[in-house]
């Protein structure tokens, strides 16, 4: 049976997506991979599609980018409920640049326990208080993300500080991609410092001990931060220890904790 559906660029709209449903119920368990990406979906579309959804109990990766959800609150909450009333393990899930704002991310923010890459680059209109709900889903202990991308979004050192939060006894979080390429984000040294915190919290040892040594990225392009660019340095701000701990939490994850308490506090 058919295991991988794409529409790209088809423009199919709230009525297309209606028309598909009844195909997808037809099709089940064994459709692996949607992709419905640009395609002038928005809420009654979104409804239209988790109603078809619930006989596909297997899928893997759904790709809803370039849709416009800003007015899809209701939508994009019975999806949530969808993936987690059959508690799915999805690999990739991808809202990317979907007008999503702070209502709307509240409504999906539970969903994200049961991805492993959730897209949510490109939404510009999550402020902080949006995060915020993201950031308690980090810390659930069902949490399986490992990837998150927030790139194009305007994080400022509120949102850093609200995601370095939900990294506190999170155990699962590899990558938190906060930019691309030469996108400067707007965070500060205050921002950063919350993250160097949550990653060794210096106040004890215990406390060194139970930092995040799982984050091994919180941008792309690490490896390139010294570079010298034309403008503005977007790192200009982050303490070096920062990227020394994620480099730890990469190269020596066994290691991690101990090495963090070796180098903070005096023997």
């Amino acid at each position: 049976k058919l295991k991988k559906i794409y529409f790209y660029r088809n423009n199919i709209g709230d009525d297309g997506v209606a028309s598909l449903a009844s195909g997808l119920r037809s099709i089940g368990p064994s459709l692996k991979t949607l992709g419905l990406h640009d395609n002038s979906i928005g809420n009654e579309g979104l409804l239209a599609l988790v109603t078809a959804l619930e006989s596909c109990t297997s899928l893997e990766e759904l790709d809803l980018s370039d849709n416009d959800f800003s007015l899809a609150t209701a939508g994009l909450r019975s999806l949530s409920d969808w993936i987690q009333s059959n508690q799915m393990d999805l690999k990739w899930l991808n809202f990317e640049s979907c007008g999503i704002n702070d209502e709307g991310l509240q409504a999906l923010s539970g969903a994200a326990r049961y991805c492993k890459d959730l897209q949510l680059a490109g939404n510009g209109s999550i402020t902080p208080l949006g995060l915020r709900h993201l950031s308690n889903s980090l810390q659930s202990v069902s949490c399986h993300l490992e990837n998150l991308y927030l790139s194009s979004m305007d994080i400022q050192d509120d949102g850093a500080e609200v995601l370095a939060r939900g990294l506190s006894g999170n155990k699962v979080l590899q990558c938190l991609h906060l930019r691309e390429d030469e996108e400067d984000i707007a965070i500060t040294r205050a921002g950063w410092a919350a993250f160097s915190a949550v990653l060794c919290d210096t106040s004890s040892v215990n406390n060194t001990y139970l930092s995040n040594h799982t984050v091994q990225e919180l941008w792309c392009d690490c490896d390139d931060h010294d570079d010298e660019d034309e403008g503005i340095d977007p790192f200009r701000d982050i303490d070096e220890d920062i990227v020394l701990y994620l480099q730890l939490n990469k190269e020596h994850p066994q290691y991690a904790a101990r090495c963090k308490i070796l180098m903070t506090h005096n023997h």
